[in-house]
This record gives C-alpha cells, structure tokens and sequence, in this order.
C-alpha cells in the first residue's frame, strides 16, 4: 500500500443521523467537538473520546467515526442513564490547518530523509497537544456558572499515525482510561528498521551484516532513539529486549530484572486502564510483526498479574492490509460503547477475524 492512501478512505458509511458539531479554538488549535447537542439532561457525567488522525490526513477524516460511535452509543444507552459521550478531533501537528511543510509528512521513499524523525516527534506532539487540550476543554463547552455537565472520563482512539499516539495518550496522560489503537504499533524501533530496510536506506544496505549501522545513524539518530527511549511503549517499559531486525525475527525473552521493572512502570503508568489493539493480518506499511514481541510479554504478563489491572482484546483481521475498514470501526464502536453501558472487564484475548 502506498504510504499516501487513506486508511479510513472508503470504508465508513456515515450515519444515517446527523451528528451535531461545534468548532472552537482552543490552545491556539482548532477543535471539532461532536455531539453536544445530543447529549440529553440526565447526562451529567461526560466521556470525552479523542480521536487521532491518519498521517497525511485532517481532523475531518475522523468526523463519520465520531457520528458513527456516539449514535450508536446514544442508541443503546438507557434513557435515564446519567453517561454522555462527545467525540473531538484536531488536526496533528504538520497536518491541516497546521501544515508547515507537506514533504516533512512523507517516508523515505517519497523523498523525506528526515521521516524517523519527523514521525515520531509529530505523534508524540499529538499525545502532548491531547493533554493540553483535555486540561482546557471543559472551560470551553461547559462554561455557565451552574452547568450540571462534568468531563469525567477520557477515552482515546487513533488510526495510523494516530494509533501510535494513542499509545503514548495511554502510557503518558493518567486521564485517559481507555485506548483503541487502530493499525498503530508499539515499537517503533523495530517498525522503522524494518522499514528501512524495505525501502533500502544505505544506512541500512551498506552495512555488515545488514541493518547493523542503521541505529545511530543520520537516520536514525541517537536522540532519536533517547526520545523512543522516555516514551515509546516498547523502548520505555522493555528497553533493548527486542532484536531490531525483520519483524519475523523473534527475538530471546527478557531477562528477569527487565520484566521487573516492566512490572512497576506498567503499575505506575498503565493500571486500571483498558486497551483494544487492531491490526490488519496483511499490513505492509505497519506489520503486526514488528510490535508482536514487546505484545506478547505485555498481554503475558497482564494475564498473569491481576493486581495490575490491566485489560486488553488483541484483535488480528484476515485479509486487511494497512486499513481500518468497517469491521474495525464497528469493533471499535461496540467495545467502546460497551465500556460505557457496563461494568465488567474484558479480559485479554487475542483473535482473529
């Protein structure tokens, strides 16, 4: 697949219902927030779900998500229940109404020399700008004096570039309780030096054995990998425990001091939040073998400590490539919707479909 297509091109149906949305500018940003007006009364306590675009993409892409989730939502909910669900999108950084330059957007093979980079740092602005923004939407939607409505949870979910930032929303902002990460991945050292090498970099090419000189090079510099270090998944909670070579290159499990430390961050940074992972079987462009290994120690090692209290649905769709096609989305719709109309855990499983 093309690094420029759309993930979510082509496979939502808008709603058959409206739904309502207001912009504001917030943070110096503008933000599209969904559903307001059809939050009833009785509504009084408000989940906010922050949803991340695609790379390449605007805040609009995210808008036929958002009437798809809080329609249904509203559709299933009890009349008297006092849980409202708005939706908000913005666009990430380098994208849309904050476009600075359109090259800086792009891979390797389209010319970008900088894509590790320019990457990594745009989704982890995203992450940072989702926590500015939670800290000040409320004064914006909920501003009377005697406003009955309350912000009391936050969800995320994000699709491609967006995923990998839900990741960081999860690991990093203490409010967000719940993620949906679609066709994201967990490790970005691994994804991206796969990446190079498929689109072979000489810094990965001319080295022996191949791929041995790439970490630490201009392409991927050595801050580079001190930033993946403080808050990518895998660099933060397993550092240096995965081979970066082919994704089907498994590598040798953690060693105990490792785990343990893995232990007290998940405790610290991860508990009591839920998680659904989404994957497309046939991805090129974000494998699901290059997060695989830093997944299997994660979902082992919640499975096995309850006092965690971490739960995820690891989901892997036959016959999707780099997509998020109707599936995904209606998977994404009833876990969240289901989230909010029960009280009970998920558990962690892993499928396919």
């Amino acid at each position: 697949m093309a690094a420029t297509t759309n993930p979510l091109h082509g496979t939502h149906t808008p709603s058959d219902l409206p739904i309502s949305t207001e912009t504001f500018t917030i943070s110096g940003l503008t933000v599209d927030v969904h559903g307001l007006s059809e939050l009833s009364p009785s509504s009084t306590c408000i989940t906010a779900l922050w949803l991340l675009h695609p790379r390449l993409q605007t805040r609009e892409t995210m808008h036929p998500l958002a009437a798809q989730i809080i329609n249904t939502y509203n559709s299933r909910k009890e009349k008297s229940t006092s849980r409202g669900l708005i939706a908000i999108t913005f666009d990430q950084r380098n994208h849309g109404t904050r476009l600075v330059s359109k090259l800086h957007n792009e891979a390797w093979r389209e010319g970008n020399p900088r894509h590790a980079q320019d990457m990594f740092s745009c989704y982890h602005g995203t992450a940072s700008d989702t926590s500015q923004l939670i800290s000040h939407l409320e004064s914006y939607i909920f501003s009377g004096p005697d406003h009955p409505q309350r912000i009391t949870q936050h969800f995320v979910l994000g699709v491609s570039l967006g995923g990998h930032a839900a990741w960081h929303c999860l690991l990093s902002e203490p409010r967000i309780t719940a993620a949906v990460v679609g066709i994201g991945c967990p490790d970005y050292t691994r994804l991206m030096t796969d990446r190079a090498r498929l689109s072979r970099r000489k810094t990965y090419t001319e080295s022996s054995p191949p791929g041995s000189k790439f970490l630490g090079s201009e392409d991927f510099p050595r801050a580079l990998r001190d930033a993946i270090a403080l808050y990518d998944p895998a660099g933060l909670l397993l550092p240096d425990s995965f081979s970066p070579a082919k994704p089907s290159e498994l590598s040798p499990p953690p060693n105990q001091d490792k785990l343990e430390r893995m232990r007290r961050l998940l405790k610290e940074r991860l508990q009591g939040k839920r998680i659904l992972n989404l994957s497309g079987k046939a991805d090129k462009l974000v494998p699901y073998a290059a997060g695989e290994p830093f997944l299997k120690v994660f979902k082992q090692m919640i499975g096995e400590d309850p006092s965690l209290d971490i739960q995820m649905e690891d989901v892997l769709f036959d016959g999707v490539g780099h997509a998020f096609p109707k599936e995904m989305a209606d998977k994404a719709t009833d876990w969240i919707c289901g989230l909010l109309t029960r009280d009970e855990g998920l558990g962690v499983k892993s499928s396919k479909i």
